[in-house]
């Protein structure tokens, strides 16, 4: 934004009592033109997505920018302008964490935790190091207290003279675990100290991300939509602006084209006690090799080939084995990606949950398949169960799915940072990082437009 030039234009016409018209002009070009930037940006985000490897396939807002830019003129400038900006809890709440991650950084940000051994409640370390967790976590929020040292005799490292890893500690590790996509079991594991030494200005620029992408969204959402956070391993949905179901889902692995793609789409139908139509992709890479060291690979796994355009398919029967559990939803998009069942359901007991090839496993299906239908828990209960195989049922209304990537996320009120699963955080850092790290020189600007 040109905010040297538009505070020399602002400053020229306060001087004089009878400014020219080319300097009202200029103050006036100059205003239109920083407005209708900021707002742009505001309505539709500053950076093109394709141009940083997001891999995203929701369309944007361009063709709304210019009656939105002319609408919010309507009220105050102030009202207007945050009027331009996403309208949501989280967008309100990673703004909050923006400002706390800047003013970690205007402290200095936070000291190294040393590499060493891992710790369970009890054991010793140096003081040393066991102080500079202390004090990482700290910056961040974390109150772990003073610590205790080896004077009891029965501490493991009495004859050391280190530091105890005492259970105050551990809590505060376990909560930083649970914010930061790790397992949480208060242990200083190497998986931990790597996250803690995690710099400062890398955190807010993922905040700064997810900002962004919050920016390439549409901005009205519908009535009743259902919202699934890759990274965060979580699908939501919503009615009325209300949470009406929250679970835990399994996403996409990281490797060989099975990433679950950013899209939106609409869900139709749901289908009860499905087959499960194997890939091309799948059946030559997976099954044909298994089956040509077993014969009776297909039988075990209650499969059978089918007849497909005259191609020769494999599918699995509908039944406890099948790979799509007992009910799938779908919402027919370019990328065959659909929300399913699972016969697998100790894999939700996991912290991480990257397992699928693309397609995304859902931890209730029941209570999905209700909420979508509008049924009672008897009748899905019967369809999932003993109902007819591959029974496809239309849903009333269409329901819009968002499948999305946000890597700092707010869940309970805190900001948390996701597994960032697909790399796709270090580009678009890069490219938000010079507005989103405060500098002198911005300060400065700023500071002279205010006046």
């Amino acid at each position: 934004y040109p905010i040297v030039d538009l505070t020399d234009a602002l400053n020229a016409l306060k001087q004089t009592k009878t400014p020219t018209a080319e300097q009202l002009a200029k103050a006036d070009i100059l205003l239109s033109a920083t407005y209708a930037s900021l707002g742009e940006d505001l309505l539709s985000g500053q950076i093109d997505p394709k141009t940083v490897g997001q891999a995203w396939h929701i369309a944007n807002t361009e063709d709304d920018v210019d009656s939105a830019l002319v609408h919010v003129l309507g009220d105050t400038l102030s009202r207007g302008i945050e009027e331009m900006r996403p309208d949501e809890e989280d967008y309100a709440a990673l703004q909050k964490g923006l400002e706390q991650y800047r003013s970690i950084l205007e402290k200095g940000g936070w000291p190294k935790v040393p590499s060493g051994k891992p710790l369970k409640v009890g054991q010793s370390d140096t003081p040393a190091r066991l102080s500079a967790l202390r004090e990482r976590l700290a910056a961040e929020g974390y109150e772990a207290g003073g610590g205790s040292t080896t004077t009891d005799t029965t501490a493991k490292s009495a004859s050391t003279g280190g530091s105890v890893y005492d259970s105050a500690l551990a809590d505060a590790v376990g909560e930083f675990q649970l914010r930061h996509g790790l397992s949480a079991s208060k242990q200083l594991t190497p998986e931990t100290i790597n996250a803690l030494n995690v710099p400062a200005n890398y955190r807010l620029g993922q905040v700064a991300a997810n900002l962004e992408r919050y920016r390439w969204l549409p901005r009205t959402l519908p009535e009743k939509y259902v919202y699934v956070n890759v990274p965060a391993f979580r699908l939501t949905a919503f009615d009325s602006g209300e949470k009406a179901l929250e679970m835990k889902v399994i996403v996409g692995q990281e490797y060989e084209d099975k990433a679950t793609p950013v899209f939106a789409d609409s869900m139709e139908m749901v289908v009860f006690r499905p087959y499960w139509n194997v890939t091309p992709s799948i059946q030559a890479k997976e099954i044909e090799p298994k089956l040509a060291s077993n014969p009776g690979y297909l039988d075990a796994q209650n499969m059978e080939y089918y007849r497909d355009g005259g191609a020769r398919r494999i599918r699995q029967r509908p039944g406890p084995k099948n790979a799509l559990g007992f009910v799938k939803f779908l919402f027919p998009n370019d990328f065959n990606i659909y929300l399913h069942d699972t016969p697998n359901h100790d894999l939700f007991n996991k912290d991480f949950r990257a397992f699928s090839h693309g397609c995304i496993r859902v931890e209730h299906p029941a209570q999905l398949a209700e909420w979508v239908t509008g049924w009672d828990a008897a009748k899905v209960q019967d369809a999932m169960m003993s109902g007819g195989d591959n029974r496809t049922v239309k849903l009333p209304k269409k329901i819009p799915v968002y499948i999305l990537y946000g890597t700092a996320f707010i869940r309970d009120g805190q900001l948390n940072f996701g597994s960032d699963l697909y790399h796709r955080d270090e580009k678009l850092i890069e490219a938000v990082a010079g507005g989103a790290i405060p500098n002198a020189s911005a300060v400065q600007m700023l500071q002279a437009l205010e006046k």
